[in-house]
């Protein structure tokens, strides 16, 4: 494995610890964010009763540096994919970080927040799905079947959401930090089967079907 595959793998390790940790870290310092009555963008936009220079500095700067950090996982995407459907992911899953460093770029009050909110949840969506299709290809079969069912979750939680209201009511931070663990979840998972797992390019990894 060079350095290059290893440093790109933990890109994706990184990018996950930074958003996550900043996001959760921008909840516990806001004097009184509430799950079940504020968006995870409120903690990112100064003025709002939930937001302090902590929290917008943690949530906002988070979300941006990890998302570019999250862009170097895409190498390892690319040059390790083992057939074409594996390595189309790849452009949804730079939009996708794209879209996250959007959304702590442009806090909630500007134009583009929406949008940039929107790009990154439906892309991450896209690039699991693409990549599981991929993996199914590459006769990874199982592992493709998880990663659908991640993609399936997350699909199903915004349903469940937008089917009791309206989708930018009050508690919009659950759905949220669901739909961000998951793609969380299945970057980590990646990153490990590059790796440390059968992906490794060194052929160190545990050789397994998934």
């Amino acid at each position: 494995m060079t350095d290059l595959d290893k440093a790109s793998g933990w890109a994706g390790v990184a990018s996950v610890l930074l958003t996550n940790v900043a996001t959760v870290g921008a909840t516990v310092a806001s004097p009184s964010f509430e799950w079940t009555g504020n968006a995870l963008s409120d903690l990112g936009q100064p003025g709002t009763p939930v937001a302090t220079p902590v929290t917008t500095l943690l949530f906002d700067g988070g979300l941006v540096l990890g998302g570019l950090v999250g862009l170097g996982f895409a190498y390892t995407l690319w040059t390790a994919g083992e057939n074409v459907v594996e390595r189309l992911a790849v452009l949804p899953f730079a939009v996708a970080l794209v879209g996250m460093a959007g959304v702590g770029v442009f806090p909630s009050s500007q134009p583009l927040h929406a949008p940039a909110a929107v790009t990154l949840y439906l892309a991450s969506m896209v690039a699991m799905a693409v990549y599981a299709v991929g993996n199914a290809v590459a006769s990874a079969l199982r592992r493709g079947v998880v990663t659908l069912g991640l993609v399936c979750a997350h699909v199903g939680v915004w349903w469940w959401w937008a089917s009791g209201g309206s989708v930018a009511r009050g508690g919009l931070a659950i759905p949220e930090i669901v739909g961000a663990f998951l793609f969380s979840a299945w970057v980590l998972w990646t990153a490990h089967w590059h790796l440390a797992g059968e992906r490794a390019p060194d052929g160190a990894g545990v050789v397994a079907s998934a």
